[in-house]
């Protein structure tokens, strides 16, 4: 076993200092040396929101607007939102936005006018002043903003509802959907109380609404499904056979669709046709969804082999990880390895097979597969949280919108204190309507339930349906990138998009005939996801969609009775990640902070080798994410020629990290840096999913500079599956897809062969942009950072020397498995 274990430095409050970021740049013209082009761009956004005005004044229920304001694609950078004159919030606030580029802003016809006014300031011709003996442009910001701007456009009905009457009764009609639309506003109603203190405008926009609500008559219910500083205003709203009056609570205190109680659905297409135009017509509505439905990713097992298997018994006084599988149930052939259990469903009403394979593969994973399949060593304390019946009885535990949530909050929080658990195998996905667009709901509640219980959900990415199953992996990769070219819905399901948690992909294991070993099964959905961070995150083994004769899928388990079994499926994939995960957290003392955990595990993540062309580089991280995660013991024991420093703590206002070192002596050569870096940044930043893709409201962002001759320091690493001929730095679309802006989770790597730059100083900093509008929080932003220096021959000791270099220079490290023994934060 190597001593050179993982390094968490202990004094990183010594590095926090205060930080003031440069202000943007100057004013942009977006227009330069286009003047007549600027003039006509002038005339037709004032014609734009003259069109909203008069939208506004025939409105029958309120006169406000919400408007979609785009974009160009040069003007997606902070700097340059329309924010600071056109769209100032006590003018016309932005309160949301849509995909990228996509701002909503709340307009009045006074507040048109206000804009009317500031528009006209923009003056027509290019100015410019003379800057280092360059004329350079000299705009406003009148003519900035407005040149930043591509359209502005009223939001209507067809932005809110995708799918036809007819398409939403028959989805309604199946009992897990609780009856209810989701319907998401653009503002919710404070209690009626308080109403005297809005604005008439905002008075007349509440009240119009629920009003119009209350004229649909008995059995309509409308109830706010969950509340919070992150959440979406979204409520559940149906229509019941009751001679119920309506009952309509947009602003309860109660946190869930518990209040909508269920009773016959009232399917009536008429009614369902007004209920759905009263809605697309109102200005205060923003999406009308169908609610989502969950399943268990369709794994397939084959007919059991003609074989029993001794499970082992647990050995007294030996501490095991342990992992929480939310399932249908697990089979109690596992004995004394199933430490707790749920128990909400009653054993008729268990479907235990597919529960039971996924903790096989923690339980005895190795001694069925081998060290290639399952890294882990056998032995896992499980925990049963059965809550999802066998086919045909959800109704029967079920009766209210989403009330899954609410079961899975209650026993998440009940499990965790019982029995210390921190992973949750989450090997469940949700069907959506074709309509249904976005982060969706199931992610919003898992971000959520995983941050203020402190646990990590792993999920799976979900399987294709049979007919979009893809050919098997081929030896070309030009082949490849044809298959995947030719594929259709195969992206992730949801809550797979969850970024507060872990998705995992699929690979065929190493010994099915006519496959590619550790290649993309041909029935793992794959990314990307959405416009925010990469996903999936990880991949594991999970069994070949194509059968051996004599292997058959190459993965084994154990059924519900005992029986070794072979499967497939990404619900299989994700157990192995969990066992790491948790691994990790069992070998670490005390507690150790989310972000260190998903750190390690990503940090430590490698590429297999049939995906490690150059060629696939650019749909790689789709695949797989950031690879498949070594094993625990190689994570947290190391290797003397690297060493892994973790700095955990926290990101606040106007401050930064700053860990300024030497580069170890070994690997300095002639006077030159070699070696290899590796840095990955993984934190918990605001989330605000009104902003549509951009939910992520502060960017925390890690950065290894040396320092040059003049004493400036250069950033020297790249982020992973950076192009190489690609100048991610252009746009800011480009820096979300290339360089992980505006991700929680980010991996930068560069390798030394021939050495870089004139010193050996160096420096690791944490740095942090919000975005327009937002704030850190007083209580700041957890962070972990996690750097590796290393010599990629193996040869130099790299531990040994920068252990003394740090201590040269007072910094105290500790191995990371004793660490919460001195500092809260690991």
């Amino acid at each position: 076993m190597s001593n050179s274990p993982v390094q968490v430095i202990l004094n990183t409050n010594d590095f926090i200092q205060a930080w003031d970021r440069n202000p943007g740049g100057s004013n942009k013209d977006f227009f330069e040396g286009n003047d007549l082009e600027f003039l006509g761009h002038k005339e037709n956004i004032q014609e734009q929101l003259e069109s909203i005005k008069t939208i506004q004044v025939r409105n029958r229920f309120a006169p406000v607007t919400y408007a979609k304001v785009i974009l160009r694609q040069s003007a997606l950078a902070k700097s340059h939102r329309p924010t600071s004159q056109l769209f100032k919030p006590d003018i016309a606030p932005v309160i949301g936005a849509g995909d990228l580029g996509e701002l909503f802003v709340e307009l009045t016809p006074q507040s048109i006018d206000e804009i009317h006014q500031k528009v006209e300031r923009a003056e027509l011709k290019t100015r410019y002043k003379e800057k280092d003996g360059q004329q350079k442009a000299n705009p406003s910001i009148y003519r900035s903003e407005l040149g930043a701007i591509d359209e502005i456009l009223p939001y209507t009905e067809s932005d809110k509802r995708k799918f036809s009457v007819t398409e939403g009764l028959d989805w309604l009609k199946n009992s897990q959907s609780g009856g209810a639309y989701v319907v998401e506003l653009f503002d919710t109603p404070p209690p009626q109380k308080d109403w005297d203190t809005l604005p008439n405008y905002k008075l007349l926009l509440f009240k119009s609404f629920v009003e119009g609500l209350k004229e649909f008559g008995n059995g309509l219910y409308a109830s706010r499904f969950f509340e919070g500083v992150e959440s979406s205003f979204i409520y559940g709203v149906k229509l019941e056979k009751t001679s119920d009056a309506p009952i309509i609570k947009l602003s309860a205190s109660s946190s869930s669709a518990g209040k909508l109680e269920q009773n016959e659905i009232d399917l009536s297409i008429e009614r369902h046709t007004k209920l759905l135009k009263f809605l697309g017509d109102h200005p205060l509505v923003k999406r009308i969804n169908l609610p989502p439905l969950v399943t268990k990713s369709n794994s397939i097992n084959s007919p059991e082999i003609d074989a029993d298997f001794k499970v082992p018994d647990v050995i007294e006084d030996q501490v095991y990880p342990k992992i929480c599988v939310v399932d249908g149930g697990v089979s109690d052939v596992f004995g004394e390895w199933i430490e707790a259990r749920w128990g909400l469903l009653s054993s008729s009403d268990k479907d235990e097979d597919h529960g039971t394979f996924i903790a096989g593969l923690t339980i005895v994973g190795k001694a069925l597969n081998g060290n290639d399949i399952c890294k882990e060593t056998d032995g896992c304390k499980i925990i049963d949280l059965d809550l999802l019946p066998k086919k045909g009885k959800y109704a029967s535990y079920y009766t209210k919108p989403l009330e899954f949530f609410n079961e899975l909050e209650d026993a998440v929080i009940a499990l965790k204190e019982e029995t210390g658990v921190r992973v949750f195998n989450f090997s469940l996905n949700f069907e959506q309507h074709a309509s249904t667009s976005g982060y969706s709901l199931p992610a919003q509640i898992l971000d959520r339930i995983a941050e203020e219980n402190d646990i990590i959900f792993i999920m799976s990415a979900g399987n294709t349906t049979q007919a979009a199953t893809r050919k098997e992996w081929p030896v070309d990769h030009f082949e490849a990138l044809k298959i995947l070219a030719g594929s259709r819905n195969d992206t992730i399901k949801t809550p797979a998009e969850s970024s507060r948690n872990i998705s995992v992909t699929a690979l065929n294991p190493p010994n099915v005939q006519d496959t590619i070993p550790y290649a993309l099964s041909n029935y793992s959905c794959r990314g990307p996801g959405l416009k925010a961070g990469l996903k999936p995150d990880l991949a594991h083994i999970g069994g070949s969609g194509t059968k051996d004769p004599s292997n058959g899928h190459g993965l084994f388990s154990l059924n519900s009775s005992g029986k070794i079994i072979d499967g497939c499926g990404t619900s299989y994939a994700a157990p192995n990640v969990s066992k790491t995960i948790a691994s990790i957290d069992n070998e670490i003392e005390g507690m150790v902070s989310r972000e260190t955990l998903i750190g390690l595990a990503i940090h430590h993540a490698t590429l297999p080798s049939s995906l490690e062309d150059k060629n696939l580089r650019s749909v790689t991280k789709d695949l797989i994410g950031f690879g498949v995660p070594s094993a625990s013991e190689a994570i947290l024991e190391g290797d003397p020629s690297a060493i892994t420093l973790v700095f955990a703590n926290r990101i606040i206002n106007r401050h930064k990290m700053s860990f300024r070192f030497t580069w170890p002596s070994s690997l300095v050569k002639d006077g030159k840096c070699i070696g290899q870096a590796k840095l990955t940044v993984v934190s918990t930043p605001n989330f605000d999913y009104k902003y549509g893709t951009e939910f992520v409201r502060v960017n925390i962002d890690g950065f290894l500079r040396q320092q040059d001759k003049n004493g400036s320091y250069k950033g020297r690493l790249k982020a992973i599956y950076t192009p190489d001929d690609g100048n991610s730095s252009l746009y800011e679309k480009d820096q979300i897809q290339h360089s992980f802006k505006w991700s929680p989770v980010k991996v930068y790597e560069k390798t030394f062969p021939k050495g870089v730059g004139p010193t050996t100083d160096w420096s690791l900093d944490i740095e942090y942009l919000a975005r327009d509008g937002a704030r850190i929080p007083q209580n700041g932003i957890p962070f972990t950072a996690i750097l590796t220096i290393s010599d990629p021959n193996k040869k130099e000791p790299v531990f040994n020397d920068m252990r003394q270099t740090l201590q040269s220079l007072g910094v105290n490290t500790v191995d990371i498995k004793t660490a919460t023994r001195v500092v809260p934060r690991v």
